[in-house]
Order: C-alpha cells, then sequence, then structure tokens
C-alpha cells in the first residue's frame, strides 16, 4: 500500500524548492504576533506589510516614495468581498498589462 502524502511532506518540499531559489526560509513561530521578531500584529493581517514594502523598494530604486505607497494599497486593498472577483482583478494587470507606473513594480526574476 502506497504511503500517504501529508500536510508536512508538502510543506518541506515547498520549503526546500523556495529555498533552492534563493528565498529566505523562516520558522512561522518566530515571526507571529507577540514574539520578539513578530511580523504582523496578528494573524488576521495575511500580509507581510514591510516585507512586500521593502520588495517593491528593492525593484524599483527610482520611483518616488509616493509611488511604493500606491503600489503597496492597490495590492493590498480588496476592492469586492469575493475573492474570486479580487484574484481576477489583481491577476488581470499582470497578463493584460498594466499602467506605466505600476509595469515597472513587476519583477519575475527574483525572490522578493
Amino acid at each position: 500500500m502506497p504511503k500517504s502524502v501529508t500536510e508536512s511532506t508538502v510543506e518541506d518540499a515547498a520549503l526546500h524548492w523556495f529555498e533552492g531559489m534563493g528565498y529566505f526560509i523562516l520558522n512561522g513561530p518566530d515571526i507571529a504576533p507577540g514574539e520578539p521578531a513578530a511580523e504582523r500584529t496578528d494573524f488576521s493581517e495575511v500580509v507581510l506589510a514591510n516585507r512586500l514594502r521593502s520588495a517593491l523598494s528593492r525593484l524599483n530604486p527610482s520611483i518616488p516614495e509616493s509611488a511604493l505607497d500606491e503600489a503597496l494599497r492597490k495590492i493590498t486593498w480588496t476592492e469586492t468581498p469575493s475573492l474570486v472577483e479580487n484574484n481576477r482583478r489583481f491577476h488581470r494587470p499582470m497578463t493584460d498589462g498594466a499602467d506605466e507606473d505600476a509595469e515597472e513594480l513587476v519583477d519575475s526574476g527574483s525572490p522578493a
């Protein structure tokens, strides 16, 4: 009888894969709310905003702070209560082309 695949097996494989691509892997509990190295105030914060802003800044060193703020707002703000519709709205500019200001914020070749 074949072994069953567990969530931890898939998670470990994904972490090794991302690490091999150059991503730095951290232990979730170490950056959880309430810990000294916390990266969010509570678990309802899905996006690690400081990391996202830092990545946007690193990928786009010549754009002004106001453009970084606007990009962060556009990425993290949802327009509708529908997850499917929000995913479509987020995906569309990446596949169909974004406006000139947003185009330089996408870098598909580097880990953020």
